[in-house]
């Protein structure tokens, strides 16, 4: 093959590349939020149950189309909302409840085939003033793929099942500690 038919060739799977490539979304709340499950769902009666009035999120980022997918605080407090609400923690029945969750970490990696992201969150639960949760979350998600052909893709699958999982092992241990 000619000078000219490798320049050629080089450039035709160049664009190629760029027709397969696709660019990167941002978490999705809807697929980060954590149903109803049972054993962590608080009852009438049960310290918690309706009581949260205020969430606040901090240390999310936008996602950039051209880098990779991340998990704005937008999106974050959607998602932890929603499975508040679906926990019954979520009202104002109780003792007026603030959650503060900050996003200290989203670790991604750079490649793979399987995508796995840790999400660290250190989420502080305070009730009359008191601080009643303070702990640092860590969980991790990880999409193959079987989830999505395109990285970015499963990039942002990743990301969405870390802060699922990071959501309910919150919910875990916040209904464990208001035992």
């Amino acid at each position: 093959m000619n000078e000219f038919g490798r320049r050629f060739a080089t450039a035709a799977i160049i664009l190629g590349l760029f027709g397969v490539a696709a660019c990167a979304t941002p978490a999705n709340p809807v697929m980060m939020t954590l149903p109803a499950t049972q054993g962590l769902t608080a009852d009438p009666g049960t310290p918690g149950y309706r009581s949260v009035t205020t969430v606040n999120v901090a240390g999310g980022q936008e996602t950039n189309p051209l880098w990779v997918s991340q998990v704005s605080d937008a999106n974050f407090k959607a998602a932890l909302e929603a499975s508040l609400e679906a926990a019954n923690y979520l009202g104002a029945e109780g003792q007026p409840t603030i959650v503060n969750a900050t996003l200290m970490a989203l670790k991604q990696p750079l490649a793979g085939l399987d995508l796995s992201v840790t999400s660290q969150v250190r989420y502080t639960v305070t009730t009359r003033g008191e601080i009643v949760f303070d702990e640092l979350v860590s969980a991790t998600g990880t999409a193959t793929v079987g989830d999505a052909f395109v990285a970015t893709e499963r990039l942002r699958i990743a990301n969405e099942k870390s802060v699922k999982e990071n959501i309910k092992q919150f919910l875990t241990r916040l209904r464990n500690s208001m035992r």
